[in-house]
């Protein structure tokens, strides 16, 4: 009988050790990677950005390193937001295992890019709300071709998340600007396009008044 009572009892500490460490696993022990995705395919600035483990049975023993002097302890997905453009090496590790991934932020809180499907070059300036702001790229632009893509802007504090879009047209020596006033939006990518028959002002004129279409000058 005692021999029984003796043999119960080990049994049942091998069943308590075992569904120890059970349960151990699933804190994190069998956590074999720090692979991890960055879930925000345009990356303005102060844009929340997330970053997501390709484990997520780690608890809380997630360490992140976003690259630019912050870190956190947590669960298997955050979120960051970055204050300044430029590459960051940014890193995850779990149960001393580490990976690491660079990301870009680029300069902005928008991005633009002037799509020319006109048969005009254009010498093209452009703006985003005050000439006088320093968000201001002079650049050419040939016939059925595209600019770069351009990033700027920041929070606006009179119009919210909505900027005023300037842009001149130097063409045959003469400046032109579109006849109305456009606008663009944050944590948005805009295409402004440009045909044969976009009309545009001379730029001492406004609105609409001794506009004419590019074909024709």
């Amino acid at each position: 009988m005692l021999r029984r009572q003796t043999i119960f009892k080990a049994l049942s500490l091998t069943l308590s050790l075992l569904t120890f460490v059970a349960c151990d696993k699933t804190n994190g022990l069998e956590v074999k990677s720090a692979e991890f995705s960055i879930n925000q395919v345009s990356r303005y600035l102060t844009k929340d950005v997330s970053f997501v483990a390709k484990d997520s049975i780690g608890g809380n023993e997630y360490s992140w390193d976003f690259g630019d002097g912050q870190t956190l302890t947590g669960k298997y997905k955050m979120t960051h937001k970055y204050e300044k453009g430029g590459l960051f090496l940014t890193s995850l590790t779990i149960n001393g295992i580490t990976s690491s991934e660079v990301i870009k932020v680029n300069n902005g809180t928008l991005s633009f890019r002037i799509v020319n499907k006109s048969s005009t070059y254009f010498d093209c300036l452009t703006y985003l709300d005050n000439y006088e702001s320093g968000s201001v790229k002079r650049f050419y632009v040939y016939p059925k071709s595209e600019s770069d893509t351009i990033y700027g802007g920041l929070p606006n504090t009179y119009f919210g998340s909505f900027h005023i879009f300037g842009i001149s047209f130097f063409i045959n020596n003469s400046e032109y600007t579109l006849p109305d006033i456009k606008w663009i939006e944050d944590f948005k990518h805009h295409d402004i396009i440009v045909t044969d028959t976009t009309k545009v002002s001379p730029r001492s004129s406004h609105g609409d008044i001794n506009s004419v279409m590019i074909k024709d000058l």
